[in-house]
């Protein structure tokens, strides 16, 4: 099957390229009168000599490249290198910046993987990728304070230009380090290379006396791929960023995933952020031009890394990225590295899934329909669960066809009706009207003497509070607090000792700190109640499942078809990353006629390993389901 890949601007399109091999041309040209060092990496690694005849010149005397590695690596794996506090002074900047090698080194450091594929490093950093002849990529690396580009991050007095001395030393047959001084700051960065993979660490020292660094970035690598590239490629203009900020970063509503991937008809490139713990973090392919015409349509582009880990003043912090260029150009391949940094970072899913079908149903109406009778707007019927008979018909329409079709449970939306001071689905969701409250225990009877969930909708990530004296509004909890953690989980623990195990949790799930609270509550409430977050980004695929809805279009880009909102592609890799994690969906919309035979939208949800959700309006389809569901789900609720 052919792999979906991503547009520039984050939308999914298909792509039936094949997958080639890179060519495997040896060798590369080195600029005449540079002196380089050379390094396979089909050759013994570390104390094992590279080659007797092989040697740099240090002086006037050749000296073997077993006899240097006893000497720098004395000097590397020193304790006197770990973090400690920055008091050396810059040297003062200068038009042109010195560039100067440490103890006889060479100007340029080549590693050549077994592919043919060469990274070649310089006082400028990574300035060059090539594969055989071809350069891939070229330019350099470098830091640069980042504040600018986000909305109200920092100051911005913390210079890193000019760059007043720059060196490279090497340290082993697959290590090199390069150093950059100017403005404020020094930056110290190890490239370490393994196979098709490099590791790029770097230590930023600030040496402003009073101001941080809350936004580090990097740039000054060029790709040139053969063709405008496919993949995983995020890209935004930097007036975006500035008007809505750090937020925009991963894991976020714009960054779901974290890692990143580009191809083109030979060769594949993936990025990801390596071992910066719980931190924003963004990769960016930036347009080699944002003329209207070019854009998307230019085969090069400008690779740019952001982090927000603050550098205190007169203070330093690492901050790692790895990067993999590889001929294989699957998906799978180029993400591998960001999958093992995603799961050494956010775990494993934390709790049990079960994959049947959930019904919905939606309790509140609207304050039109408030009146004597009805004080709490419900929609009429068997959503009245304000009152007995209301309670008694809500069973006898669900708990029969539930049972019968080996449905999990219901979620409700608007259990507590329609609030008089707004907030539709409220963040106090557990506060219910008092003949709510009063006829529940009736609610939980029925569907615990039939084996069934009960669930509700909450808002966790908002706390209500007055507007006016007519209505309310929400602010953000803080997931730092342990005092709106504690308030947080006292809600869903309310609701949990009144016999709910489902929850959906609305405007929820793509934001950092809706991963903080998550984790939290997941903690708390163990791997056995359901949560299925309104918005995701992979952060929150460990902690809870995931809600979409679909729409089916009869005139879409490629004909009649269905649209998950969420992205199909990005739950394919939503699962990858995270084995076990959980999306339920809901047909929401229909855009004309479906044609005759067309697959019906439960068997696409169980073809994708996704949970339908089917709305009591929609219990037409549970017919289909009934016969569906056991193809691909087990009476336990695992698949297949």
């Amino acid at each position: 099957m052919s792999r979906a890949h991503f547009k520039t601007d984050f939308e999914a399109r298909s792509s039936e390229k094949s997958v080639g091999k890179a060519g495997d041309e040896k060798g590369s040209e080195v600029p005449r009168g540079s002196r380089t060092v050379f390094a396979d990496n089909a050759v013994p690694r570390a104390l094992q000599p590279i080659a007797a005849e092989r040697s740099f010149e240090m002086g006037s005397r050749p000296m073997t490249i077993a006899v240097l590695w006893a000497v720098v690596s004395s000097t590397f794996l020193c304790p006197a290198l770990s973090a400690v506090p920055v008091t050396e002074p810059l040297a003062e900047a200068s038009s042109a910046p010195e560039n100067r090698r440490t103890g006889g080194q060479p100007d340029t450091f080549i590693y050549k993987t077994s592919d043919g594929i060469s990274f070649h490093v310089t006082t400028e950093g990574l300035s060059s990728i090539r594969i055989g002849q071809r350069e891939l990529a070229s330019g350099g690396w470098s830091v640069f304070n980042a504040e600018h580009w986000f909305k109200e991050s920092g100051s911005g007095l913390v210079k890193t230009a000019p760059v007043a001395s720059k060196s490279l030393e090497v340290l082993a047959a697959n290590l090199v380090r390069v150093r950059h001084a100017g403005g404020d700051v020094a930056c110290v960065v190890d490239y370490t290379f393994d196979g098709e993979d490099v590791t790029i660490s770097s230590r930023i020292e600030n040496h402003h006396a009073s101001e941080p660094i809350n936004v580090v970035g990097f740039s000054g690598l060029v790709f040139h791929f053969d063709r405008p590239p496919e993949g995983l490629m995020q890209v935004q203009h930097i007036s975006y960023f500035q008007a809505h900020g750090l937020g925009l970063c991963h894991p976020s509503f714009w960054s779901k995933i974290g890692g990143s991937y580009a191809a083109d008809d030979s060769i594949g490139v993936g990025v990801s952020p390596w071992k910066i713990g719980w931190t924003r973090s963004l990769i960016l392919w930036d347009y080699s031009s944002w003329a209207a015409d070019q854009r998307e349509n230019s085969p090069d582009r400008r690779l740019m890394y952001f982090a927000g880990t603050p550098v205190p003043a007169r203070g330093a912090a690492t901050i790692d990225l790895r990067v993999r260029v590889s001929s294989n150009r699957l998906w799978k391949h180029l993400l591998a590295p960001y999958r093992e940094h995603f799961q050494a970072t956010f775990g494993a899913v934390q709790y049990q899934a079960d994959d049947r079908w959930i019904a919905s149903d939606y309790m509140n109406h609207s304050q039109q329909a408030v009146s004597s009778t009805n004080p709490y707007g419900f929609h009429g019927g068997h959503r009245r669960i304000d009152l007995g008979e209301g309670v008694e018909s809500f069973c006898r329409t669900l708990i029969p066809r539930l049972k019968s079709t080996g449905g999990q449970g219901v979620i409700l939306w608007g259990q507590g009706g329609d609030d008089p001071r707004g907030a539709m689905y409220r963040p106090d969701f557990d506060v219910l009207p008092p003949e709510v409250a009063l006829h529940w225990p009736l609610l939980v009877q029925r569907f615990r003497e039939a084996g069934l969930k009960l669930g509700v909708t909450t808002r966790p990530a908002d706390l209500a509070v007055r507007r006016d004296w007519r209505s309310d509004e929400v602010i953000q909890l803080n997931a730092d607090d342990p005092g709106h953690l504690d308030m947080l989980w006292q809600r869903f623990q309310n609701m949990i000792n009144r016999g709910c195990t489902l929850f959906y949790l609305d405007s929820f799930g793509a934001d950092l700190e809706h991963v903080k609270l998550m984790r939290d509550l997941r903690e708390r409430m163990g791997p056995k109640i359901l949560t299925f977050a309104e918005h995701q980004c992979d952060a929150m695929l460990p902690f809870s499942g995931g809600y979409s809805e679909t729409t089916f279009s009869a005139n879409g880009k490629n004909g009649p078809q269905y649209r998950l909102w969420s992205g199909m592609d990005n739950w394919e890799i939503y699962q990858w990353l995270v084995p076990g994690a959980q999306l339920i969906a809901r047909l929401y919309e229909i855009e004309g006629d479906m044609p005759p035979g067309f697959e019906v939208v439960d068997r696409y949800y169980y073809r994708n390993r996704i949970t339908p959700l089917v709305p009591v309006s929609d219990f037409r389809r549970l017919d289909n389901i009934e016969q569906t569901q056991p193809e691909f789900i087990s009476d336990e609720g695992k698949w297949k």
